[in-house]
């Protein structure tokens, strides 16, 4: 009897334990961001924010690690011509969508061919820019041939994440923007826009399982609320902690705080290649002759050095940024060292505009122009334009700060709009993961004309419409040039001549802040972007 009553005993305490296991909580976290996801199609905005939460759900041909380096992503494996001309990349077997579809090769074509789709944003234009064709040579394998040697078309392909064409195929823009299917580690559970967009780990990734079972991200745009949702426990997780709150934060037992220099330069683009500005801007520049002062190269050295940069950093950065000099970040192949900032000096400022011809009028301003900004994208983006339009107002050129939210501000500034058709002066931001300043050259250097022709995939984000025939042309050889260091010493040529010509006005490398609590580790990438897959659990 006895032995009888200690068996069910027995069982009814393992049939305990195993529903309390059935039943426990997933390993869930809270992720406070200051942003929601733009689209959840992949490729209507290329931005941090938005590139990040879409990595959830799609994969791409090439990933990088947490330290920037390619390795095997959807393309297990690859080989390249001595030229650098002809790849073959190898896709693996087996891979799934998240509704069950097969991936193959199709799916990749697929994606490549809605990535230059201009009707969708062109964002990712750039990365097929060097591709004249890419064909199937069956299900799972795929041969690409360049237009010219592309020593960097890994660092490209990092960027494209595979859509599903069965899926796809036949259905409208806003129906695949709502319907994700991808082959990524989560799989979408909910999406309330503006509150919270939920994820739940992918039992049929190909790879290695996250252990983060559930992650939901929380756009958290407000800085203070941010904070107070860390120092409450509301999130497990915070990006872009305020620099005012980072010294509170660290007194916090609970709390631990990351910092680590930023790649995202932070900077303000002229329109000074078009003849005069567009009567049709929405926001139009008025100089007393009609002219486009920046146009003028003194007018533009005039404004870099009207700029207090340091003081930018201390009382409005609180020290979390590095003032730069050039838009590749040191450590970069082609970083040339020779390019250093022009001194914040406003007497020369004043004397240089007095040159160009642009002196004060009666009213005591030399010319008038709108600053485009946004006000939530960045670290203290909307303080920071505020000053310099106080900056520039004080050599007498009068600005008009017109700041917009992120989710307006992108296309507002596209190159794909006409040069001056709305901003003739914008601040704004750029980071590229891929460790070679060829990259960002092409990105933000390469020639745009003034009626908007641009060379397919060059100058995406060359929103002062900048125009030096020499610099485009050590580009290409750079991007062409297998040897690294030779690949280097090109770039650095091109950086120089960009400073020289005074193509942009460089501000600040940000300093990438997070916090987090006890409950978990995070381990945070070079590129900013947050991935469930970095957190770890402290039991």
């Amino acid at each position: 009897m006895r032995k009888g009553i200690v068996a069910v005993l027995g069982i009814a305490l393992l049939l305990s334990l195993s529903g309390a296991a059935a039943f426990a909580a997933p390993r869930e976290v809270v992720i406070g961001m200051p942003g929601d996801v733009h689209s959840m199609d992949p490729y209507t905005l290329n931005e941090t924010i938005n590139n990040a939460l879409n990595n959830h759900l799609f994969d791409t041909l090439i990933e990088t690690d947490n330290n920037l380096q390619p390795r095997p992503g959807l393309a297990e494996s690859w080989e390249v011509s001595e030229d650098a001309r002809t790849w073959v990349f190898h896709l693996r077997k087996g891979v799934t969508f998240h509704n069950g579809n097969p991936f193959t090769v199709d799916d990749v074509i697929f994606s490549f061919d809605r990535s230059k789709d201009r009707n969708i944003g062109a964002s990712f234009v750039h990365v097929l820019s060097t591709v004249e064709s890419y064909e199937k040579i069956d299900d799972h394998t795929l041969k690409v041939t360049c237009k010219s040697p592309n020593a960097l078309l890994l660092a490209h392909f990092k960027d494209l994440l595979i859509m599903n064409k069965a899926h796809c195929e036949g259905k409208g823009n806003d129906w695949i923007a709502l319907n994700p299917n991808g082959t990524g580690r989560y799989k979408l559970v909910e999406h309330v826009r503006g509150d919270r967009l939920v994820f739940e780990r992918n039992p049929s990734f190909w790879g290695e399982q996250p252990i983060v079972e559930k992650v939901t991200f929380k756009p958290i745009t407000n800085e203070g609320t941010r904070t107070a949702n860390m120092l409450s426990g509301a999130v497990d997780l915070v990006v872009n902690v305020p620099v005012r709150d980072v010294k509170m934060l660290e007194k916090n037992k609970n709390v631990t705080v990351i910092s680590q220099p930023g790649l995202r330069a932070i900077y303000l683009n002229m329109a000074g290649w078009s003849d005069t500005p567009s009567k049709d801007a929405k926001m139009p520049l008025k100089s007393p002759d009609g002219s486009n002062p920046f146009k003028d190269i003194r007018v533009r050295e005039a404004m870099y050095r009207a700029i207090n940069i340091d003081e930018i950093v201390e009382k409005i950065m609180n020290g979390f940024a590095k003032p730069m000099a050039t838009y590749s970040p040191e450590g970069y192949n082609g970083f040339n060292p020779d390019v250093k900032r022009l001194a914040y000096d406003p007497a020369l400022a004043e004397k240089l505009l007095d040159e160009a011809g642009y002196k004060r009028q009666s009213d005591g301003y030399r010319f008038e122009v709108t600053l485009d900004a946004p006000n939530d994208r960045y670290i203290n983006d909307g303080p920071v334009a505020t000053a310099i339009a106080g900056y520039f107002e004080k050599v007498g050129i009068k600005v008009n700060p017109n700041l917009m939210s992120r989710s307006v501000f992108f296309s507002y500034i596209s190159t794909t709009n006409k040069a001056g058709d709305n901003t003739h002066l914008c601040m704004t931001g750029w980071s590229d993961s891929g460790g070679e300043s060829a990259l960002i050259g092409l990105d933000m250097l390469y020639s745009i004309t003034q009626n908007g022709e641009v060379k397919p995939g060059y100058g995406g984000v060359n929103r002062g419409f900048y125009c030096n025939p020499e610099v485009d042309k050590l580009i290409d050889e750079a991007i062409a040039t297998g040897e690294p260091t030779q690949r280097g010493e090109i770039m650095k040529k091109a950086w120089q001549l960009a400073a020289d010509d005074i193509s942009y006005i460089p501000l600040y490398f940000e300093v990438d802040l997070y916090a987090h609590g006890k409950k978990i580790v995070y381990t945070p990438r070079k590129d900013k972007y947050v991935f469930a897959w970095d957190v770890s659990f402290n039991d």
